[in-house]
């Protein structure tokens, strides 16, 4: 093991999810995605609504520490130890340590012999609900409503701040024994149930990203956000909020520490007892090879049974056979099996997931695609013009106007692949904002524009009726008078639970009608297209596909492979998935790409094309599927 050994909040959170991997965390074992798009996006939210928080606490001392050493711990406690004599004293980020027990607290205020510990997060929170449990229920907005007990998602933060609590406990009982201070726990949240007073708050921050890390477990590791706004307008706002976890930490410190020191024994001794037993679970693992570290923890604990092929971790919703108890996977793992064919075909008989488990297995062995007898038929009825769609949307944390919530959804972009008869060649036509402004009833405008009513409109998943439904729904929150945009909203979208979609789920219909073995137990966009694309050349000489077409060493790339990258500044720059297309989106409303002069408006145009070509893909990967079917059907016909 490295030294020093320390087991952090996020250390205690891998842990809880599987042991072994905070046994490949600690020896730095490489993971896949360690940090991936979306992770990045919740991070800037909480990198804005952090530096809101300093701002709110404007006499706070930042704790600066490198803690690379067990000395450089020690140093940086006792730091924090000296400034909790003081009376009165805020602090940024103190290092609290105790018997290689380490956090770092986002907040803490000291006031005489009061002290609050306040955990800043980004995750929406709803006190009219909170309030509306207190008062009716004795519960609260983080506990669960049928056992009591603190729950869900919240748990996890929660537990979070139980370890700072119980850490700082540990400190004064050492080192301040005399010293009576009452701890007082809190989130500082945004808010679901209130709205921000300032107009335009996104683009008071501006986050720039720095090279150099410092090991220090800080919030702004290898981040710099800077605020140009009216410090007082941001004391005066109601967009967050700060609530008190005290009756919920108080139930979880003694067993937070109890696991704690469990996992930092099995640390410090070298137990084997870290070692989790191998089960269903580790289909999500993610600490596998990398170009550039061969080891890999997955295969490590699978051992031959990680080459198996193919795998059960493949079979759709493999999971759930056998029950929660007793899963089959776990089962089949103890007689030293692996292979999706081991699974005995006739406990296969959920009504809802056997039938495509079933499909899965007899098409792999055939190694052959599979379409249903109804899909021939579903395509004829298919009425033109065709209209393919495609949303990139975020759901930022900085409301974009005054008067609008926290996470309100935000529709930035639309592609659209249109094929007007059979035999037509696909027309592409496509809108983005970029305007730093609220975008949602340009964006709908602008599609009505282009879809009208006549036609099918197809999509992958449900997010795009999701999103027009939202937007229905904000004309009148907000006020927007548009009646003609209003009813094709209306019309388009299904808006409740009743009603119905004039929206077509190319998704719901390969789960029902589809399978390619390639796709394995998958059928999202991103797998669908390649496991197509690889196995059908004659594709490739499609004159609207071949731009997507390479192969590199023998094997043929999916298209998202081939999407170009971009040199922007100092760094090469792809988008390739929906969570990269938030995140370059962001980057350009708030990011350091925000307000380019004109001698780096070339730099702004090329993250426009990034998420042009991103869009334009998935729709035209809809079109490349469809063709593809009504090949297939052709043939079965």
């Amino acid at each position: 093991m490295s030294h020093p050994i320390y087991l952090t909040k996020s250390d205690l959170k891998t842990a809880r999810s599987c042991t072994t991997k905070l046994y490949y965390k600690k020896l730095g074992y490489p993971t896949v995605d360690r940090v991936d798009g979306y992770t990045r996006i919740l991070a800037d939210g909480n990198f804005i609504v952090s530096k809101i928080a300093h701002l709110l606490y404007p006499d706070g001392i930042y704790i600066s520490a490198n803690l690379k050493t067990e000395e450089s711990l020690i140093n940086a406690a006792q730091e924090t130890i000296a400034y909790l004599q003081q009376d009165n004293v805020i602090l940024f980020e103190p290092v609290l340590y105790h018997n290689h027990k380490l956090a770092r607290a986002d907040i803490l205020v000291k006031q005489g012999d009061r002290t609050e510990i306040i955990e800043i997060r980004a995750k929406g929170f709803d006190s009219k609900a909170h309030e509306d449990l207190i008062r009716y229920r004795k519960l609260s907005y983080f506990r669960n409503k049928r056992t009591g007990k603190v729950g869900g998602e919240w748990r996890y933060i929660i537990e979070d701040v139980a370890y700072q609590v119980g850490i700082l406990q540990e400190m004064l009982a050492q080192h301040l024994p005399d010293l009576q201070i009452e701890i007082a726990p809190y989130l500082l949240v945004p808010d679901r149930a209130k709205t921000t007073s300032i107009d335009n708050l996104a683009s008071y921050f501006q986050i720039q990203r720095l090279s150099t890390h410092r090991n220090s477990f800080s919030k702004f590791n290898g981040i710099a956000v800077n605020f140009t706004g009216d410090v007082q307008e941001i004391e005066k706002d109601q967009f967050l909020t700060k609530v008190s976890i005290e009756t919920e930490v108080a139930e979880l410190i003694e067993p937070t520490l109890t696991s704690a020191q469990k996992y930092l024994d099995y640390l410090i001794e070298q137990s084997s007892e870290i070692f989790a037993p191998i089960s269903k679970g580790c289909k999500s693992c993610e600490y596998r090879a990398s170009d550039r570290d061969d080891r890999d923890g997955f295969r490590q604990c699978w051992g031959d049974l990680a080459d198996v092929e193919p795998h059960v971790l493949d079979l759709y919703q493999m999971g759930r056979i056998g029950g929660h108890e007793t899963p089959l996977v776990n089962e089949m793992i103890l007689q030293g099996k692996a292979s999706m064919f081991d699974v005995p075909l006739e406990v296969l008989d959920d009504d809802t997931y056997s039938y495509r488990q079933l499909i899965q297995i007899e098409y792999t062995q055939k190694n052959k695609e599979w379409v249903s007898e109804q899909l021939p038929t579903i395509l004829k009825q298919i009425e033109y013009p065709i209209h393919f769609i495609d949303f990139e949307t975020s759901r930022m944390v900085i409301p974009y106007r005054a008067g609008m919530q926290t996470y309100e959804q935000v529709a930035f972009q639309w592609s659209c692949h249109t094929i007007a008869e059979p035999e037509a060649p696909a027309i592409q036509t496509e809108w983005l904002d970029l305007e730093n402004t609220f975008p949602n009833f340009q964006f709908a405008e602008s599609l009505m524009e282009v879809l009208g009513d006549r036609g099918t409109i197809l999509t992958w998943a449900t997010h795009e009726n999701s999103v027009l439904r939202d937007i229905y729904y904000q004309m009148q929150v907000y006020g927007y008078h548009n009646p003609q945009l209003q009813t094709w909203l209306a019309n388009t979208a299904k808006l409740g639970t009743k009603g119905k979609s004039n929206l077509v789920d190319m998704n719901a219909l390969t789960l029902k009608h589809y399978f390619h073995p390639l796709m394995k137990g998958r059928t999202s966009l991103k797998c669908v297209l390649p496991a197509i694309w690889k196995t059908n050349p004659y594709l490739h000489e499609i004159p609207d596909f071949q731009q997507y077409y390479r192969e590199v060493d023998g094997e043929i790339l999916s298209p998202y492979d081939v999407l170009p990258q971009l040199q922007i500044g100092d760094r090469i720059q792809v988008v390739n998935e929906g969570a990269g297309a938030m995140l370059a989106y962001q980057d350009l409303m708030f990011g350091e790409n925000r307000n380019l002069g004109i001698d780096n408006q070339a730099m702004r145009s090329q993250w426009e094309e990034l998420l042009y070509q991103y869009c334009r893909l998935d729709t035209m990967a809809m079109v490349i599927i469809w063709k593809h079917w009504q090949k297939l059907c052709a043939e079965v016909l």
